[in-house]
């Protein structure tokens, strides 16, 4: 169920990644079910997503004219990660292991102050779930 609390609200995020998604509601069930987001809006083709401080737009073929194919073109996204902060890192990449997301860089400390890792989505879509050492 949407938090009707938050409808509307994604306008006020600084930066919201919108995923144009083959099918939304596999997507919803991913980041849902798998990761632990929050369905903060849904309107047909189109959802909003949160974890924490971060917003996720998710559009589907219907969207846009034309996108049906460009989905099926192939992958979306290479050269691209969108980091989103986290309070535990460990038990996000035992969620992110669980829901048989494929790891594409393994869980580390990293020289910049951050333990991260990164994960694709049903797209391809590379997350990169990132904490503070501790």
């Amino acid at each position: 169920m949407p938090d009707n609390a938050h409808a509307g609200h994604e306008q006020l995020v600084p930066v919201a990644p919108e995923f144009f998604v083959r099918d939304v509601d596999a997507s919803i069930r991913f980041y849902v079910d798998g990761l632990g987001f929050r369905l903060l809006r849904r309107d047909g083709d189109f959802a909003v997503l949160g974890l924490g401080d971060a917003h996720v737009l998710l559009a589907g073929p219907s969207i846009g004219a034309g996108l049906k194919a460009w989905l099926a073109s192939g992958p979306r996204g290479v050269g691209l990660n969108i980091r989103i902060m986290v309070d535990d890192i460990d038990a996000m990449y035992a969620r992110v292991k669980a829901a048989g997301a494929p790891v594409v860089d393994d869980i580390k400390d990293q020289y910049y102050g951050l333990r991260d890792f990164m994960a694709a989505d049903p797209d391809g879509f590379v997350l990169r779930f990132a904490a503070p050492i501790a």
